[in-house]
């Protein structure tokens, strides 16, 4: 009876049974292998849940409602990827501005009606029957009666006017490139300096009492300067001689 008591004793203290003891000898033997296992699932787990997250990232935009209104369509590009070319403007009447034209600096008549006198010559003497010695002649005389309508040469502007009892009224009109007209011996102007003047206006009369080359008769002395030299006029003009 004694053995009994004491077999019951050692159940109901609580040693380990036969099936736990099995138990914690399986997991001891295979612990690598189930510790894998975990570490595999572990990482399925977190690359599912990657996925996941992902493809709800990408499809925001695609669920996104466009805008309604006007002012919020999209802009179209074209193919290539560039912003469309500005139009080009075309002037009124289609044609591009032209470049003003330039006039060739030929002079034109002083006088309806004249007759050449002292020619030019700035080099050689030539006698002066008003004051009675040899000088140079540097412009030319254009015979007329006293009163005839004197002309623009070339379109220009007037540069000056003065009168005095020797050369009467010198009128002084600018052309273009450098060139300038100088008449004297006129009388009747009325032009002021700076007013435009066109090639065939008249600018003023022939004088009769001007003192200057008053041995010649009735003309008027015209002087041609190229960027302040002085030319011969006749060389700039048609059919100079009458």
């Amino acid at each position: 009876m004694a053995k009994r008591t004491n077999k019951t004793k050692e159940k109901r203290s609580g040693a380990p049974s036969q099936t736990g003891v099995k138990v914690a000898q399986f997991f001891k033997k295979n612990i690598y292998v189930i510790l894998m296992i975990v570490c595999i699932l572990a990482i399925a787990t977190m690359i599912t849940v990657a996925v996941v997250v992902n493809n709800n990232d990408g499809g925001d935009e695609v669920l996104k409602p466009l805008p309604s209104g006007d002012g919020d369509k999209p802009t179209v590009t074209p193919p290539g990827g560039n912003e469309p070319d500005e139009p080009t403007v075309t002037p009124p009447g289609g044609n591009e501005p032209e470049d003003p034209v330039v006039k060739e600096f030929i002079l034109g008549a002083p006088l309806d009606e004249y007759t050449l006198g002292q020619e030019f010559s700035d080099s050689e003497l030539v006698f002066d029957p008003t004051n009675k010695y040899w000088a140079t002649h540097e412009g030319v005389d254009f015979m007329a009666a006293a009163g005839s309508d004197v002309k623009c040469m070339f379109d220009g502007q007037v540069k000056s006017v003065s009168t005095d009892s020797y050369n009467g009224t010198v009128v002084v009109i600018s052309h273009q490139d450098g060139f300038e007209t100088v008449y004297k011996l006129l009388d009747g102007v009325s032009l002021e300096q700076g007013a435009t003047v066109s090639k065939g206006d008249v600018i003023g009369k022939v004088s009769d009492s001007a003192l200057y080359e008053t041995a010649s008769g009735s003309h008027i002395h015209l002087e041609l300067y190229k960027d302040g030299t002085k030319v011969n006029p006749t060389d700039y003009m048609i059919g100079g001689d009458k």
